[in-house]
């Protein structure tokens, strides 16, 4: 069954716009959300602030009577007698919008006072400042009669016995008129619908008189002496189905509907950019993989990016350069290992034609000659076999504790005549340690290292080996002096078939492997082999293992 291949540009660009689907719906779905829940709750608030003067008219009554139903029923029987008790709860609301005209009216009057009457008695800002309330009252009351602010309920009660009589006869006529003197009542206009939505509640907020609501409602503390004594409660008067709020909303509901159109299409835009500004450098990978498969490994990515796609594309460009070094090597040493298997061949075969033709007879020197090609490409295979196990991690080791010191001496001891053969001095100081070594593997590094000693170094030379050791680690120092190396010799030293004098190794009888040897197994037994100038003019060999450590 095959199954659609979806790529990793698309995957990215429905990954970014769904995600900005889902933010962006859920962020304007809250807020429509929050916005129905809140409005009528803020236009609440707001009104809220219209209505001071009626809770400094509600904590006076409250300041007298020091109890909300003490002063409802009292107002009540002082305005109408004896109320009927299913009047009362009629009586009780129309009293809350008495207080809410008395409030209104009150303001009004003081506007007007100091509009048209203060003015007239008021020269600079200063002056006006220093007018107060008991001032205000002094001036309203030169006002004709007819205008005069109705200040409220007076005390005693007994004074205000026909204050708010109405005609019982007919409820729908509208007060009598107030007897000769008295102050004449003027209801002012309720344009918000305030009074026919405003509640009473105690100091606990429980509900004393107005209009229940089951509805959120907003709240103002009436404060008497510094204490709450209740609260004033204005109903809500949006409704989510009423025309007002239906309208408000659809309005509301284009403008997120626009917002959410314009964010759609920019998320649109941003993941197309994005997915294409990620796809390029993705398909500039792609191909380089491709090339390194099909064997181009000196095939480079460009990709100028300061991201991970970047570091991706440096680390491609590495292991490209690398798997084209390897290859090269490779080539290298098939041609190097068929070289240095075909020599002794050759020397081989002409011996032996010459012997079949007659022209060489077998005798012992010419058979000696002979097995000393064999041993050659003896030492060769076993080293190309030693290189493989190495390379493929398969180099046997067991090791034991040794004293290396031990060993580099009884290897000085067989190398003996070999130092005399080529007429060279050797100085050797050093100190004993405890070391877990492979012994046979450690005395092959040995030996080829003091082989190359010997190989490299004109006769009448010297060799000095010497130890350096601290509490982690145990270093063997081997310098000879000249044949001495330039810079590009001693990098290329350790390489497989890598000769400083070819014609002089090949007469020694050095296949160039030795050191390349050397380096693989002390890696093998976890230490390291490097080199440098050596202070004689030749080369340092400086190989260093870690210290066994006492428990």
């Amino acid at each position: 069954m095959n199954i659609r291949r979806i790529p990793i540009a698309l995957r990215l660009f429905l990954t970014v716009l769904f995600t900005t689907l889902v933010i962006t719906t859920v962020s304007l779905g809250v807020l429509h959300l929050n916005m129905q829940r809140n409005f009528t709750r803020y236009v609440a608030d707001v009104e809220m602030q219209k209505l001071d003067y009626v809770i400094e008219n509600l904590a006076a009554v409250y300041s007298v009577y020091n109890d909300w139903g003490n002063a409802i029923q009292a107002q009540i029987l002082q305005m109408e007698g004896v109320a009927a008790p299913d009047d009362y709860d009629r009586l009780s609301r129309w009293w809350l919008r008495r207080q809410y005209d008395i409030a209104l009216q009150q303001r009004y009057f003081q506007d007007q006072t100091l509009a048209n009457v203060a003015p007239s008695l008021m020269d600079t800002e200063s002056d006006r400042a220093k007018i107060d309330e008991e001032e205000l009252r002094i001036l309203a009351a030169n006002l004709p009669s007819q205008f005069q602010p109705f200040e409220g309920l007076r005390f005693p009660l007994s004074s205000n016995q026909n204050l708010f009589r109405t005609d019982r006869k007919n409820s729908n006529t509208q007060a009598t008129q107030p007897e000769s003197g008295k102050k004449q009542f003027i209801q002012m206009p309720d344009r918000l619908g305030l009074s026919s939505r405003l509640s009473l509640y105690d100091a606990q907020r429980r509900f004393v008189v107005g209009e229940s609501s089951e509805e959120q409602v907003s709240y103002r503390p009436i404060v008497v002496n510094e204490q709450i004594v209740g609260y004033l409660g204005l109903k809500p008067v949006l409704d989510q189905d009423d025309a007002l709020s239906i309208n408000f909303f659809s309005n509301q509901k284009r403008y997120l509907f626009l917002v959410y159109g314009l964010s759609i299409l920019t998320s649109l835009i941003a993941a197309l950019l994005l997915a294409t500004y990620f796809k390029k450098p993705i398909q500039r990978l792609l191909n380089g993989t491709r090339a390194l498969t099909q064997g181009n490994y000196q095939y480079q990515v460009k990709v100028n990016r300061n991201d991970e796609l970047g570091d991706l594309s440096n680390e491609l460009n590495a292991l490209a350069v690398i798997l084209d070094q390897h290859e090269t090597s490779r080539r290298q040493w098939v041609a190097d290992t068929s070289h240095e298997l075909k020599t002794p061949l050759a020397v081989l075969q002409a011996q032996i034609e010459a012997m079949q033709d007659g022209i060489r007879k077998p005798t012992p020197e010419h058979f000696a000659s002979m097995l000393a090609q064999v041993t050659s490409l003896k030492k060769l295979t076993q080293d190309l076999a030693a290189l493989a196990q190495a390379d493929a991690q398969q180099l046997q080791i067991y090791t034991s504790s040794v004293n290396p010191w031990d060993v580099v001496q009884q290897e000085l001891i067989n190398f003996h005549p070999k130092f005399e053969q080529a007429q060279l001095t050797v100085t050797a100081e050093g100190e004993d340690a405890d070391i877990q070594l492979d012994l046979d593997r450690f005395k092959q590094i040995i030996a080829n290292l003091l082989s190359n000693s010997i190989r490299y170094t004109e006769s009448g030379g010297q060799v000095h080996i010497h130890t350096e050791q601290t509490e982690k680690e145990w270093s063997l120092y081997v310098d000879d002096s000249p044949f001495g190396l330039t810079d590009e010799q001693l990098a290329r030293i350790g390489e497989r078939f890598y000769r400083v004098d070819d014609s002089r190794t090949r007469a020694t009888g050095g296949t160039g492997l030795g050191l390349a040897l050397s380096c693989k197994i002390t890696q093998a037994l976890g230490g390291s082999l490097s080199f440098d100038h050596s202070p004689l003019g030749g080369l340092r060999c400086k190989l260093t293992f870690p210290k066994q450590m006492k428990s």
